[in-house]
């Protein structure tokens, strides 16, 4: 039987979770989350002040702001000239600064440890990756964890989608993830898309689907047991405690993650970006950016 014959059964995945072993102990962490404020687009920056407000909750840490503008703005005037609401900013951390808006944010998050940028996508302005030019080079130029929200997107940490191509270098990048996750008490649901490369390109420690299963009920616990071990554990970080269910995608990447994430309902998609865009894995990620209908967290693979 071939895998993608198996997709369909298997689509209730593999259950794994804190009953598997000891928790992982947590690293203490002291960083920020930062929300980038676009005057471009109002209903983009209420976006990204909604679930900033949702991840420094999770993380404990308190929410800080940026905004960039080529004249001297008074923090108090931030509201109107975003065309928020009084109390948009109400306890944020403000930072009025002048110069490129990406240069800064990129300045901030290297002077300071940041978990996360959070960028609302512009309506608009869908060029670039899709999601306007504050979020597409905020992503092109940051090596801070960046998550992508557009305004009619909900704001929830429930249920985490995590697409895996079998490769050790994708999976080293998730620990961002993983600890999210954990600290918002969120499940994991991992897809394996796509293929690891063939012949002398292959990586080294890569993992694809068996090409034949025989006796699916013993061999396909046994295999995705294996994957989420080595590729989301052990390479991952992910905390023992977190919650994860297995599935096998079965068709073109891109359309296998849009798919399960709309399936599932899942509440984030984490996209694990080669820093390339005109290669097979660029297209991929660039086309799960722009057609998702949940907020993206975008991790940036070195």
């Amino acid at each position: 039987m071939k895998p993608a014959d198996l997709a369909e059964a298997m689509s209730h995945g593999v259950e794994r979770g804190a009953e598997e072993g000891p928790r992982s102990e947590a690293r203490p962490k002291r960083q920020r989350v930062l929300v980038a404020l676009n005057s471009a687009d109002a209903a983009a920056s209420h976006a990204a002040i909604a679930m900033g407000r949702l991840v420094a909750r999770t993380l404990h840490e308190p929410l800080h702001g940026i905004f960039v503008s080529e004249t001297k703005v008074a923090p108090g005037e931030l509201s109107r000239l975003l065309g928020l609401s009084p109390h948009a900013l109400d306890g944020v951390v403000l930072d009025v600064e002048a110069g490129d808006p990406v240069e800064r944010i990129v300045a901030f998050t290297e002077a300071h440890p940041t978990a996360f940028v959070i960028v609302g996508a512009e309506n608009r302005e869908r060029g670039g990756l899709g999601v306007g030019e504050l979020a597409a080079h905020t992503i092109e130029r940051s090596h801070a964890p960046v998550i992508v929200v557009r305004p009619e997107e909900r704001v929830s940490l429930a249920r985490i989608l995590v697409p895996l191509d079998g490769t050790p270098s994708t999976a080293s990048a998730l620990e961002p993830a993983g600890d999210l996750a954990r600290r918002a008490g969120a499940s994991l649901d991992i897809v394996l898309v796509g293929e690891a490369q063939h012949g002398p390109h292959l990586e080294p420690g890569a993992m694809g689907a068996p090409q034949y299963v025989d006796q699916p009920h013993h061999e396909w616990p046994a295999f995705s047991a294996e994957f989420v071990h080595r590729f989301l554990k052990t390479i991952g970080h992910c905390p023992e405690a977190v919650p994860t269910r297995f599935f096998l995608g079965a068709g073109a990447p891109a359309d296998e993650i849009l798919r399960f994430a709309d399936t599932l309902g899942v509440d984030l998609t984490v996209l694990v970006w080669h820093g390339l865009r005109s290669e097979e894995h660029g297209a991929v990620f660039e086309r799960v950016l722009r057609k998702a209908t949940c907020p993206v967290l975008v991790l940036r693979c070195c």
